[in-house]
This record gives structure tokens, sequence and C-alpha cells, in this order.
């Protein structure tokens, strides 16, 4: 909902922002003499976006703009202040959608990387209040760490794109495969979460869960609907969760596949197999060409 405070940055933070950002963008003009002026702190002070891009182009295409700022120090900020720039070596340059508006952070898909989606906060007011209500919204963004949260540069710039049915459609694929393949990004830089056992276990869960919606929603009987998925669970937690490193259901291999039923003394339900690798492909998770070749396999099996 428009306007809740857990989607933007609390007064004394937007203030800290702008006490750090002025300074640099200040510094950055002294250095370069990109426009004719810019304030050196924030108050006041009215600055167009047109006067603050070229600036923060510039400090961003060279990182030594930053690196010098916090060496010399011109605005005497504390250590605090200067550990949170140099921080900003991790941001996020790009272009993005600006997908979903949740309560707690707007999300923006990656357009470089789609199976990355980020939870970013406004600045002094949510960004739906900047950007608008209607999604999805294609932008030039940089995103920022700011401590354990992700945040804006101030500056957002639009593209005049109008996106048709299956565009949409193609970004809420990207949306599920963000959420099942570890979730929205929440702080940069990003946990390293790709070989954790949790997040594959959260993963698979996940996928377990629509592989079941799928089944249920093909016309089986409940008493298949949960035989199938019950075997994809013994899958799982026998073989997938028990390798190291674990490997998430949405990332298996023929060679997975392979080296699993090699393994089983008793028969395995080929037919499960089949029915969740012909799931991935029809819901678009994986690769075509990639489920081709492990469904002729297990057809040859």
């Amino acid at each position: 909902m428009l306007g809740q405070n857990n989607m933007h940055l609390a007064i004394h933070e937007v203030e800290r922002f702008y006490s750090i950002w002025f300074p640099l963008l200040y510094y950055v003009n002294q250095q370069r003499k990109l426009v004719p002026e810019f304030p050196k702190v924030w108050g006041n002070s009215s600055v167009s976006p047109e006067a603050a891009m070229p600036l923060r182009d510039a400090l961003w295409e060279d990182d030594r703009m930053r690196q010098g700022f916090i060496a010399e120090n011109p605005a005497n900020l504390s250590q605090d202040d200067l550990a949170l720039v140099d921080s900003w070596k991790h941001r996020i340059v790009g272009d993005f959608f600006i997908f979903r508006y949740l309560k707690k952070f707007t999300v923006f898909v990656d357009d470089d990387s789609p199976a990355h989606g980020y939870g970013v906060l406004g600045l002094t007011s949510p960004i739906e209040a900047v950007v608008g209500p209607h999604l999805p919204i294609y932008v030039k963004a940089v995103l920022l760490p700011f401590e354990d949260r992700i945040i804006y540069d101030s500056l957002l710039s639009s593209y005049p794109i109008y996106f048709g049915s299956g565009y949409r459609s193609s970004l809420q694929d990207a949306y599920r495969d963000i959420q099942e393949r570890g979730g929205i990004i929440t702080r940069l830089p990003p946990e390293t979460a790709g070989n954790n056992l949790e997040s594959v276990r959260a993963s698979n869960k996940k996928v377990l869960t629509a592989f079941q919606k799928a089944l249920g929603m093909s016309g089986l009987s409940p008493k298949m609907v949960q035989e199938h998925t019950g075997n994809l669970a013994t899958f799982v937690d026998d073989f997938l969760l028990k390798h190291t490193p674990p490997i998430m259901l949405l990332n298996i291999t023929r060679r997975n596949i392979e080296t699993y039923l090699k393994s089983q003394d008793s028969k395995v339900n080929l037919v499960s197999l089949k029915r969740f690798v012909r799931f991935l492909r029809d819901t678009g998770r994986v690769d075509w060409d990639e489920v081709d070749d492990l469904l002729n396999y297990l057809k040859r099996y």
C-alpha cells in the first residue's frame, strides 16, 4: 500500500544518505567541472535531476572518484559514513524491470540476469510514488547497499516501453524463477545461498508444491498425485540433499538421474520422474533441449 514507512527509509536515514550524497557529487564536480555549480551540502538546496545525472554517471563510471572521496574525506564524515561509501563498491548498475510493489520493498528484476531480483527501498517516499502504480516499468538505475538493505541512488530513468501480454508473462515466469531459486535479494553484496542446504531445501519445497498442484490440475486422482509427489520427495531427500553440494530440483541433470537410478536397489518409478521432467519443460522452468535429452534417456532406461 502506498505510503507505508517500511517501503522507504526513515527520516534520519534519509538525512544520513543525503548528507553523504551531496558532498560526494560536489566532490565529483570539483574534480570534473561537469555542471556550473552543485551545492556542497544537502539542506534547502533544490537540485534538478538534469544537474545531478552527469555527476552521478561520472561517479559510477570511474571508481577512483569514490575512492578519492573516502581518502580525502572533504566533508569530514564519520568513519561509519565513510564505511557506507566504501560499501558502494558493491553497487548494481543496469537496466531493471520494476515488477511488483510489496509491503517491505519494491521488486526490481535485473534485465541482464533475470534470475536476480532485488528488494529495493525508496528514499523519502515509496518508489510507487516516484514512478507510478502501473507496472511493469523499465528503468535504468543504480542500486546501493544501505547497511543491511538496498536503496537506489536517488535517480531513476524510465524507458517509454509498452509491455504486451507475452512479455508480461515472461516477466511473471522470471519472478517465479527468482522465488524458487533463492528468493529476492535484500542486501548487497548478496549472501551466497546457491549451495546452502537450507536455501536448496526451501527451493525444492516450492518446486514440489508447484508440481503437486500441476498434477492435481491435470485430472489425476488424489492418490496418484500423492504417489508421484512422494516419489519425487524421496528422490530429493535420499539423493539431491545428500549430494555435496546439495542440488536444487531446478538444476538436475542427466548425470544426476543416471547416478540416482544406478544407486537404487529397488525399481524406481520412472513414470514419476518423467512426469516431473515434463512439468519442468512445460512450465518453462528449464531449457527445452536439456529436458528433451533427459526425457529420451528415461524412455530408453
